[in-house]
């Protein structure tokens, strides 16, 4: 369900809209965890959605989850 979801949202966004949006580093850490526990998702489709969800991150994102 999350990967059908998030390929309606892969399309290019201008941040200038009001489709144009941003996720925290921790947040973008909680997902890709969970994208990367996803058995309904194959590699590719992993690394593709964590990509993704990881442009939205503004700036550096050297955090890690504790």
């Amino acid at each position: 369900m999350l990967a059908l979801l998030l390929a309606f949202t892969l399309a290019h966004h201008d941040d200038s809209s009001p489709y144009g949006w941003h996720m925290s580093c921790e947040e973008w850490l909680k997902q890709s965890i969970e994208i990367q526990q996803d058995p309904n998702l194959d590699f590719h489709a992993k690394r593709n959605l964590i990509g993704y969800l990881r442009s939205k991150v503004p700036g550096e994102c050297n955090q890690v989850l504790t």
